[in-house]
């Protein structure tokens, strides 16, 4: 299974803001500009949304799909997207072609040419096989299998590149269900954060904050 085609340094971005500016972090403050990028993809609604986006076929998901996926309330789903497009990491595209079927999405969320560089830099991508084939072997109900192959726009070039990868043929070995909890287990992806940041202590000397294990 071939790793999606990461581009070069800075090649989908050009015109994007830049990490320090998007977040809100000194630019000469390495550590803590990362600290600060990976606390905030960790969090828990925004993982999920974001592996959404990079194991659906299309990258391109409907809201009806995001509540299908990921266990939080549609309000709680809605919220998040939001401030990831505040971040520039997500848009909505609307696709007027869909706007007067019956029973289809015409507004879908997708990734930023930002958005690809930011995953990118922070290992998201390298996953990218491994949630396709989680999708891929998760029952769907009959609407989210209708929204799931409902047209949609063509996504940005750049993100396009940076987000296709050799996808498996019929004649490779089928991934079942066990198959993709391992390949899960193996993910380059953040874990999300814990619910209880006392596990971060375990097995240390004293209680230590979140921020001084980053010291």
């Amino acid at each position: 299974m071939s790793h999606p085609h990461v581009p070069p340094d800075g090649a989908t971005g050009r015109g994007s803001p830049a990490i320090e500016e998007v977040f809100g972090v000194d630019d000469g403050a390495p550590y803590e500009t990362q600290r600060t990028v990976q606390r905030y993809l960790s969090q828990e609604t925004r993982h999920n949304v974001l592996q959404v986006v990079l194991g659906h076929p299309a990258h391109l998901v409907s809201i009806t799909e995001f509540d299908y996926y990921v266990p939080k309330s549609r309000s709680t789903i809605r919220e998040q997207l939001g401030d990831l497009a505040e971040h520039d990491i997500l848009a909505q595209y609307h696709h007027e072609p869909n706007a007067d079927v019956r029973d289809i999405p015409a507004d879908f969320w997708e990734l930023t040419p930002f958005g690809v560089d930011l995953l990118a830099e922070y290992n998201y991508l390298r996953g990218l096989p491994i949630m396709r084939a989680a999708h891929d072997a998760t029952h769907k109900t009959e609407t989210v299998r209708r929204h799931e192959d409902a047209p949609r726009p063509a996504l940005p070039e750049p993100v396009r590149e940076a987000l296709a990868y050799d996808e498996p043929t019929e004649s490779d070995e089928t991934v079942d269900a066990s198959s993709v909890a391992e390949l899960r287990a193996e993910t380059f992806y953040a874990d999300a954060a814990p619910a209880d940041p006392a596990v971060l202590n375990e097995g240390a000397d004293g209680d230590r904050t979140l921020d001084e294990l980053f010291e």
